[in-house]
């Protein structure tokens, strides 16, 4: 009767055993599947009031763009700009100003369509008595070639 008891100890531990180890090949040993992340939207994910974006480059600074607000989409890396100022600055030359109603800033940041009351001003200089260019629409690349 003993060796009865032994056995089925003996089978019930290598059940268990083998319960275990198909439990954790399931559960632990296999990546877990890739969830589906959530579908991109073409809703904003995060906003900014106060936005302020400082280009530099091995001279310094060679833009401020601001904007009374930034929405961010995900789905492009795309930015809207509420009421843009960007001021552009090159060696040797006075600042530009550029202000507009709106802005739309491209996924790699490089580029910025500005809409609506576009106003750009030249700033004087003493050989220059400098110029305001009013459209509705300009596009405008943030690096040096501006």
């Amino acid at each position: 009767m003993r060796a009865h008891i032994e056995r089925l100890v003996l089978i019930g531990v290598l059940g268990a055993m083998a319960g275990l180890g198909i439990w954790m090949q399931v559960n632990l040993l296999e990546p877990a599947e890739n969830k589906t992340a959530a579908p991109l939207t073409n809703e904003p994910d995060y906003y900014i009031q106060n936005f302020t974006a400082t280009g530099r480059d091995e001279a310094g600074v060679i833009y401020v763009l601001k904007a009374e607000r930034l929405a961010h989409f995900p789905i492009d890396n795309t930015a809207l700009l509420d009421k843009p100022h960007l001021v552009q600055y090159q060696e040797g030359k006075p600042a530009r100003q550029t202000t507009s109603e709106s802005g739309w800033m491209s996924g790699d940041g490089s580029e910025v369509l500005l809409t609506g009351n576009v106003e750009v001003t030249q700033f004087r200089t003493d050989a220059d008595p400098g110029s305001v260019t009013r459209t509705q629409r300009l596009s405008v690349r943030l690096d040096r070639g501006s």
